[in-house]
């Protein structure tokens, strides 16, 4: 160790696994029938992406190739980037009517 850093908790493993469970869960709601809903994991990232390198990286790039911001290990809300030819606007009024909403069920 350098720094003064601490070791790795003894659940660190099982927080990361699960944080990557929850953003698989976030991108199968995004991107639902766009694979296999069957497989779960790297399986399905694999299928989705066609990338088995790094199933991470293919998927949080596979999202912002979609125009979603990434899912895997983001500190950041999941955004919707629209196409700006449509001609909608969205006001910055927190208060008005929301036109675009994204459920997502990560249970």
């Amino acid at each position: 160790m350098f720094c003064g850093a601490k070791s790795m908790s003894t659940n660190h493993p099982a927080v990361l696994d699960k944080a990557f469970r929850v953003a698989v869960d976030r991108a199968q709601a995004i991107f639902a029938g766009q694979a296999d809903e069957r497989l779960q994991g790297c399986a399905w990232i694999a299928a989705l992406t066609g990338e088995t390198d790094q199933p991470m990286v293919s998927l949080n790039q596979y999202c912002l190739e979609h125009r979603v911001n990434g899912v895997c290990l983001t500190r950041y809300t999941i955004h919707l980037f629209r196409d700006h030819r449509a001609r909608v606007r969205v006001p910055h009024n927190s208060g008005a009517a929301r036109i675009f909403k994204l459920v997502i069920d990560s249970w």
